[in-house]
């Protein structure tokens, strides 16, 4: 870069930055610097362009001989030679008491050639005294002062200022006061910017393990201390190499990763975005490769990489931030207490500690004991005896399997602690053995999954805090705190006779994750492996397979199919095979599924899973008078519930979208007319709907036939279930139910489930008699009094009125779609379409995955009824920002399976295309 001479027009200081952000880039991408060497270079361009700009100011201002003791310091990220290409610069003017207007007129000038040239500046003019005065009551103050660095002036003040600051925030070298502020505003941060450091997007500053943390930790070495960097606390014994390397290389990822995410949206921000994850990975990881058999975009596995890096990263950052800060603290000036607790362990100062070190060496099975004991004295561990596992484990070979993999003592307490439910820590300990290398260490198959990652929106946890969340959530369910949420898991787990298996296929049921397509039976195998090295009994080691295998049926089942039909119910038993495997499948698969993503285990998902798991029990246990084993002793059931209920109510009631308020009876209907309308309704109704639901529908389809109406609706609101239910009687025409799709997709009205009939109502033509199972785009209930029905009633009524024709369909759609703004950049989805003649006897049933976006109902139902085929039971669900929609089809003309190849093949491509145009 040429040198500046000022006066110089803004645009070649602007030019000047340009260059500098400009070799910046050059150093990462064709020299592989560092983030830390990138920075820097950065960094020294500000003081060139910042010292050319203090030439010239100073003679501007006509400054006397007495100011000649001026000085100009960096702070900040600046201080730290740690800036990023749109980082603001922070510095103080730093003056004698005597010569404070010359420093402002200096200031004055400086500014405003730096402000005209773009470049955001914090400054302030001080003396040492008032700078370090100001430092004992502002924390940020106090952080800017230990991050200064001379850039010009007089060098002599620069050092007066830093001694000052430093008698301020350290007076008699105890930074306790100081220490103790980082570590609220660390904590209040936490709060602000999220208090997981699992985030899909994080911020590269302030999230938990990010650069905020790192400097905090600086921060307090600096104070402590007098260090500048992680390696200068190596030789004073406060780090290892290790972990002083740790730091190290994730201060310059960190950075990297930072500078990057700048470069790329060119403009200041540290949010890494899931659009610039995928913009940045591809350079930096061009070698990743998808798992086997996997169709997913092509981009994810690089950003998987990448996001693997950053966690593993942060994880370091976070735990030893911690530890630096606690070492930081200056011990009160008494002796320190200490009590024997057995042989091996001891308290100290309150936490439980190792007496020797060596221990971990000869007897590594205490590293796991001394786990037991904080938990039995319910005593938190002290840092330092953490560390050295930590550090123990690090320095075996294969992540300490030398130490740890195959040693009964270890595995036995690792097993005690796996189903110890008063482990009740956030985070539990053993989430805390986890993070400094105990369960990889034992369970090397389960390494792959530290910190990695899925690259969509429904997978929010790693693959291996996934898997620690849903055991804590089996401990939860244990000790009865979720009862009132989900009293039939409670009640389950109670009934588990021998729980290893069930703690340890839950906690392992993603093992197979790294291993791509197959994950489930591949993970099977290395659970079966850990489970036996762990000295687990056989007959436990093969019902932790079972679980791992079969972690995803349950789900798949109760939200995928047709849980009226007996043969999915037989089935599922017969894979299942005993009420014991059917508790803990149901166990693992409901602490699975909730703990995939904050919200993700709705009412809706619930209701289904515990129907899946009620009538397989009962099939198990071979109920005779259970109706799920017989589908005409159902229907017959139903329809008399349905009988009795419509005796006893008689009278119609008054169509709506809303409650009926007083409305005047109309004409009570004889026994005749009852059995009429109920002979008439299709029999697939008594097997899919409660008898309340048969009988709603069948008064709204009286009500309808009085009025003479194309259309009616009324709705029933659930909200603490999660949904509301959605019932419309109208004319069966074909085509009906992509209209209703469409004026639910026109009002924002999101469908969980559908199901789908019809009847001859007192001799009449056949109307159609669907319920749908609906939420608001948020998750919850749509009250029966919202806006958006009448609304809805009014566009479908529109739409039967046009005939119910696609044109109509389309225009009602683009004239509600969205504007303005550009939609976010999500993870995108593959769409896969499948088709299944094995699910059910009568039907075909055809699944849909794909990205979730406005009209992806539409397009599929119009498809179908274009295709002249019925459909008789439809299931939704969205998973992050993928669409999962099940429907079971039949041919209009004679109810038959699709079964000609040629006909599977259309049906495939027309529903590709469908998608593609939405």
């Amino acid at each position: 870069m040429a040198a500046l001479e000022l006066p110089t027009p803004p645009a070649a200081l602007r030019d000047h930055l340009g260059a500098a952000r400009a070799a910046m880039a050059r150093a990462l991408d064709q020299e592989r610097a560092s983030g830390r060497a990138a920075c820097t270079l950065l960094s020294d361009g500000y003081d060139e362009l910042v010292r050319a700009v203090w030439d010239w100011a100073w003679g501007e201002a006509q400054l006397g001989a007495g100011a000649g003791e001026l000085a100009l310091v960096a702070t900040g990220g600046w201080g730290r030679r740690e800036l990023c290409p749109y980082s603001d610069i922070d510095f103080i003017l730093v003056t004698p008491a005597r010569a404070a207007g010359s420093a402002r007129r200096l200031a004055e000038c400086m500014l405003y050639p730096l402000w005209d040239a773009g470049i955001q500046v914090g400054h302030a003019v001080r003396t040492p005294r008032d700078a370090a005065h100001l430092a004992a009551d502002d924390l940020s103050t106090a952080t800017a002062l230990l991050d200064l660095r001379w850039v010009a002036g007089s060098r002599a003040l620069t050092d007066e200022l830093a001694r000052a600051a430093r008698h301020v925030i350290a007076p008699g070298g105890n930074a306790n006061g100081f220490v103790k502020q980082l570590a609220g505003e660390q904590a209040r941060r936490a709060d602000k910017f999220g208090d997981s450091l699992y985030l899909l997007e994080p911020n590269l500053k302030h999230g938990i393990g990010a650069l905020r943390d790192l400097d905090t930790a600086l921060w307090a070495a600096k104070a402590r201390w007098s260090i500048r960097t992680p390696a200068e606390l190596v030789p004073i014994g406060q780090l290892t190499p290790r972990q002083a390397r740790l730091l190290g290389e994730a201060l310059d990822f960190l950075l990297m990763l930072r500078t990057r995410l700048q470069l790329q949206v060119g403009r200041a921000t540290d949010q890494l975005t899931f659009e610039s994850q995928e913009a940045i990975a591809p350079s930096l990881y061009p070698d990743a490769e998808p798992a086997p058999g996997h169709v997913r975009p092509a981009v994810a596995p690089a950003v998987e990489a990448l996001m693997q890096r950053y966690y593993l990263h942060a994880r370091a950052v976070r735990r030893l931030s911690d530890r630096v800060l606690e070492m930081a603290r200056v011990p009160a000036r008494r002796k320190p207490r200490i009590r024997r607790v057995d042989p091996v362990f001891l308290l100290f100062n309150g936490k439980v500690s190792v007496k020797d070190p060596a221990t971990f060496r000869d007897r590594p099975a205490e590293m796991v004991r001394l786990f037991r004991v904080a938990l039995e004295l319910s005593l938190p561990i002290y840092g330092h005896t953490a560390e050295l596992i930590a550090e123990r484990l690090a320095q075996t070979t294969g992540g300490g399997d030398s130490l740890l993999t195959g040693d009964p003592a270890a595995a036995g307490l690792f097993l005690d602690a796996l189903v110890d439910v008063r482990d009740r820590g956030q985070p539990s300990l053993l989430e805390q053995m986890h993070q400094i290398g105990i369960l990889n260490a034992l369970m090397p198959e389960f390494a792959p999954c530290t910190c990695r990652v899925q690259h969509d929106l429904y997978h929010v946890y790693t693959v291996d805090q996934h898997q620690l969340l849903a055991v804590a959530m089996l401990k939860r369910l244990a000790r009865g705190e979720l009862a009132s949420e989900y009293p039939t898991a409670t009640q389950a787990i109670a009934e588990v006779i021998r729980p290893r298996s069930l703690y340890l296929g839950t906690l392992l049921h993603d093992v197979g994750k790294p291993l791509g397509k197959g994950h489930a039976d591949k993970g099977a195998r290395l659970a079966g492996i850990i489970a036996e090295r762990l000295g687990v009994d056989g007959d436990e080691v093969e019902t932790a397979e079972f679980l791992v295998r079969q972690h995803l049926t349950m789900a798949h089942l109760s939200q995928r199919r047709d849980l009226s039909d007996p043969d999915v119910i037989a089935r599922f038993a017969e894979r299942v095979g005993d009420e014991q495997r059917l508790l803990q499948l149901y166990l693992c698969t409901l602490c699975d599924t909730a703990m995939t993503a904050p919200g993700n285990l709705s009412a809706w998902k619930n209701q289904l899973l515990e129907e899946l798991y009620r009538r397989t029990r009962r099939f198990l246990r071979g109920e005779a008078d259970a109706d799920e084993i017989d589908l005409d002793q159902q229907v017959s059931r139903t329809r008399e519930r349905a009988r009795s209920l419509l005796l006893r109510a008689g009278s119609v009631p008054a169509p709506a979208f809303q409650e009926p308020a007083g409305e005047a009876p109309a004409r009570v209907r004889s026994e005749a007319e009852i059995d009429a309308c109920l002979d008439g309704v299709d029999a697939r109704l008594y097997a899919s709907l409660s008898a309340r639901q048969v009988e709603r529908l069948v008064r709204l389809a009286w009500a309808n036939q009085s009025a003479g109406a194309e259309v009616e609706i009324t709705v029933s609101y659930y909200p603490l279930k999660g949904y509301s239910e959605l019932d419309v009687v109208a004319a069966d025409r074909h085509g009906l139910l992509a209209s209703v799709a469409a004026a639910l997709a026109a009002n924002r009205i999101d469908v969980l489930g559908a199901v789908i009939g019809s009847g001859r109502i007192l001799g009449a033509a056949p109307v159609a008699l669907d319920v749908f199972f609906v939420r608001d785009l948020v998750g919850k209930a749509i009250s029966f009094d919202d806006g958006r029905w009448a609304r809805f009633r009014e566009d479908l009524h529109a739409l039967v009125a046009a005939g119910l024709s696609h044109e109509a369909e389309l225009e009602l759609l683009s004239k509600r779609r969205r504007s303005g703004l550009a939609p976010r950049v999500t993870p995108g989805v593959a769409t896969v379409i499948q088709i299944d003649n094995e699910a059910s006897a009568e039907a075909t049933v055809v699944e849909v995955f794909t990205q979730d976006r406005m009209g992806v109902l539409h397009a599929i139902t119009r498809t179908l009824a274009d295709l002249d085929l019925d459909i008789h039971v439809s299931k939704i669900s969205t998973e992050g920002e993928r669409v999962a929609d099940v429907f079971y089809v039949s041919r209009s003309a004679d109810a038959g399976k699709l079964t000609a190849r040629a006909d599977l093949d259309q049906l495939e491509a027309r529903l590709r295309s469908a998608l593609d145009e939405v």
